[in-house]
């Protein structure tokens, strides 16, 4: 039995990405893995964040954290991208292993340049898709993949519509159901996008900011479609300022031959038994997939909803650490990420190429908002 423990540290930047999704104790309580420093480049946030997380070890500087700690995986933190590739390269030098925030990268030239870096140094990538980490996300895969629905047809990402609808929710949250698209569907063949900004199309003097350093982007409306193997489509679309208190549908619809199958925020699935909804008949209702060690507790108490997020990071951690040890793909590895990239990038490319539908992976990988 291996009882090596794995020495952890992450890094944040507290008021410029922070810690992500939880990644400050994503390391936390685990047997095989000693929590050992944090950096942070804020004072007062990396000393309330290593309060809150038990770590003594703290930093200003990551580098010197990786120099000095002898680490072997790093969480990198900040789900702001403008050091996304510095931390990642500084990661690699040091030699650790690596489990990074949501989305990988801003553009595919980092994005692949991270990836290269990893596979030189023979070093594992995992990117906190944590929809990746959730068990009933995994039991409808499982029971699509039998048979159960029937046969996948369509995929329909549906946004949240909020202040940062358009351009900014297909980078950070598009990265999530598109990362799930490839999960159930395979790597995507083709996209086609348009984007439009206070109802005309989008032009590359249309550049914005969004919430954080997320990189150059643009549009408040957009639409895009994905082609996979076996003639099924994925279609995401987003506008800005639609959504209404209480009235959010943010997840990834499955259409199937059978069934539709709904995967919600926190991981949770729910299942129609009809291909589509039919209002008037009752007996056609939308079930809970539940997930015995998901849902309850080893005393089959309900666990928290909130513990989602904590559930999921650890699961995927966990599994990184089984993909250092077997030397095998992580499940939710960097080449994922990097395609949940290049179809975020398509839809820019194929917008600026009228709409024209183009062949994944992308002939030029720059991004058309970049120089």
């Amino acid at each position: 039995m291996n009882t090596k423990r794995y020495r952890a540290g992450v890094i944040g930047s507290t008021g410029k990405g922070g810690y992500g999704h939880g990644m400050e104790s994503v390391f936390r309580d685990m047997p095989s893995v000693e929590f050992v420093a944090i950096a942070d480049d804020d004072p007062p946030g990396r000393k309330s964040t290593a309060m809150a997380a038990g770590v003594d070890k703290t930093y200003a500087d990551f580098r010197e954290m990786l120099s000095r700690e002898r680490l072997d995986i790093i969480g990198v933190g900040p789900s702001w991208l403008d050091r996304r590739v510095d931390m990642i390269a500084a990661a690699v030098d040091a030699g650790c292993h690596i489990y990074c925030e949501k989305p990988l990268a801003w553009c595919l030239t980092d994005a692949d340049q991270i990836i290269a870096a990893c596979d030189k140094a023979r070093l594992k990538l995992a990117v906190a898709h944590l929809y990746r980490g959730m068990a009933p996300v995994y039991e409808a895969q499982r029971r699509l993949s039998r048979g159960d629905y029937g046969q996948l047809i369509r995929m329909r990402a549906r946004p949240k519509d909020d202040s940062r609808g358009g351009g900014e929710e297909l980078l950070i949250h598009g990265t999530h159901w598109l990362d799930l698209m490839v999960q159930f569907a395979g790597p995507p063949r083709w996209v086609s996008g348009h984007m439009s900004v206070g109802g005309r199309d989008v032009t590359r003097a249309d550049q914005t900011r969004g919430t954080g350093e997320f990189g150059p982007l643009a549009s408040d409306s957009f639409t895009a479609s994905f082609g996979f193997d076996n003639g099924v489509r994925g279609f995401f679309d987003s506008t800005v300022g639609l959504a209404r208190p209480d009235q959010s549908c943010y997840g990834l619809l499955l259409e199937c031959s059978e069934a539709m199958v709904f995967v919600r925020n926190r991981g949770e699935v729910f299942v129609y038994p009809a291909n589509t909804t039919v209002p008037e008949a009752d007996v056609l209702k939308w079930e809970r997939l539940w997930v015995e060690n998901w849902h309850f507790n080893p005393d089959h108490t309900p666990r928290p909803s909130t513990d989602f997020q904590v559930l999921a990071n650890k699961s995927l951690v966990i599994d990184l650490i089984g993909a250092i040890e077997k030397d095998r793909r992580p499940l939710a590895d960097g080449e994922g990420a990097r395609l949940a990239v290049e179809m975020i990038q398509g839809v820019y490319a194929s917008h600026f190429a009228d709409g024209k539908r183009l062949a994944i992976p992308l002939t030029d990988r720059r991004h058309p908002l970049e120089g």
